[in-house]
């Protein structure tokens, strides 16, 4: 009997060795599993800090593009500004000779054959007997070329003058440009 207790006392430690050699290893995995976890966890940390990162970057360039707009807004409005001012010495310059034979209350003074005119074509008139090619006219008028062309065109059909030189002779004749000797 001794022998059957012996050899049932060390089945029963094997078991016991035995499952505690089983709880070890699930001892074992779950230290690597909550090592795995940590490594993880820091893994996300650092991509929310770059994430973080990145977004800062893109707000400073957003906000380096803002202030680029803001002083091409302001470089457009002094352009704007620049351009207003210097139309507005142009018809200064442009306009007491175009308006030579127009009173105060707008009637015509004395008959012309510039009278049906309108304000552009006499510009028109002007610039082309200043010698101005339609390029250059539409540069200083702030208009296309073709345009230049149109009000030449509607110019001529009203004057009935059909060549640049006899609009260049007719302003002379009516003293839109000074007679050089």
């Amino acid at each position: 009997m001794i022998k059957k207790d012996q050899s049932a006392r060390a089945t029963g430690n094997k078991t016991r060795v035995e499952q505690a050699e089983a709880r070890t290893e699930q001892a074992e995995t779950r230290t690597e599993q909550a090592k795995t976890r940590a490594e993880s966890a820091e893994t996300r940390t650092e991509q929310a800090e770059t994430r973080t990162e990145q977004a800062k970057t893109r707000t400073e360039k957003a906000e380096t593009r803002t202030e680029l707009a803001e002083a091409r807004t302001e470089q457009a409005e002094t352009a704007l500004q620049n351009a207003v001012h210097n139309e507005a010495d142009l018809r200064t310059e442009i306009s007491p000779r175009l308006l030579k034979n127009i009173t105060p209350d707008g009637t015509v003074g004395q008959k012309s054959p510039l009278d049906p005119l309108t304000i552009r074509q006499r510009e028109i008139l002007l610039l082309i007997a200043e010698g101005q090619n339609t390029k250059q006219i539409g540069e200083i008028l702030k208009v296309s070329p073709k345009t230049v062309e149109y009000h030449r065109m509607k110019l001529m059909n009203c004057l009935n003058v059909h060549d640049i030189p006899g609009l260049v002779r007719l302003a002379l004749r009516e003293g839109l440009i000074p007679q050089e000797m």
